[in-house]
């Protein structure tokens, strides 16, 4: 979600630098740990009062960060999907109807390899450092979307009305792509996001359930029997 977090950054009351990582390590989760502990290692600490760190669990990719110094901020949203939507009861109802709802978003767009996209193959191979044909991609594309019905991108009005219509004309494509290539009517929908939760992210407003504090020497640890992101 880079442009989403820019956008987010940009308009930050706080000072904010930020540093993207190879957006393919989300589905790489051993490689993202590594990738992500080098990264808050790296980090300055006499610049700085915080480390945030905008991943959700992404795979267990995110267990065991800690700083010996910084306190490190972390949503505790499993994944960005709710995040970009702004509405943890609204994704979550939105879920219960759809089970099989394939997200998009304007950063989703920009950076990975969506199923459907005219530039599919050329992401795939970029992301897995692997070259495939047509009908390798077909091959993929009918295992990663057997279970899903729906296409649904989630629109932030705040981000204007060009970067909406290209994220809606980018999955109405993608739509029509996989409806005619994968033998099965895929469904187009459209959801209004916001960046309110983003946006109390990189503004300090952490009170409430949806961000965890490691203090330093503290780590990121998750119950898979409660389903949640805890510090220990």
């Amino acid at each position: 979600m880079n442009h989403e977090l820019r956008y987010c950054a940009s308009r930050s009351v706080h000072r904010i630098d930020t540093e993207f990582l190879y957006q393919g390590l989300h589905e790489l989760p051993d490689r993202l740990n590594r990738s992500l502990k080098e990264a808050i290692n790296s980090v300055e600490t006499d610049k700085y009062d915080y480390i945030l760190v905008n991943y959700g669990l992404c795979g267990n990719g995110t267990l065991d960060i800690t700083h010996p110094k910084l306190p490190i901020i972390v949503h505790s949203f499993h994944d960005c999907i709710p995040l970009l939507i702004g509405d943890r009861k609204f994704h979550a109802d939105y879920v219960k109807e759809r089970p099989g709802t394939f997200w998009f978003s304007i950063g989703w767009i920009e950076g990975f390899p969506l199923p459907g996209s005219p530039d599919f193959a050329e992401k795939y191979s970029e992301f897995y450092n692997r070259m495939i044909n047509e009908k390798q991609r077909d091959v993929i594309e009918q295992m990663l979307m057997q279970n899903y019905t729906h296409l649904t991108f989630i629109r932030w009005d705040e981000l204007g009305r060009k970067v909406a219509e290209l994220g809606r004309d980018y999955t109405k494509r993608c739509v029509r792509s996989l409806s005619s290539r994968l033998g099965h009517e895929m469904i187009y929908d459209e959801v209004k996001g916001s960046p309110g939760i983003l946006r109390r992210f990189v503004d300090g407003e952490w009170a409430g359930g949806d961000f965890l504090c490691i203090e330093p020497g503290k780590r990121l640890k998750f119950d898979p029997l409660k389903n949640l992101l805890y510090v220990e």
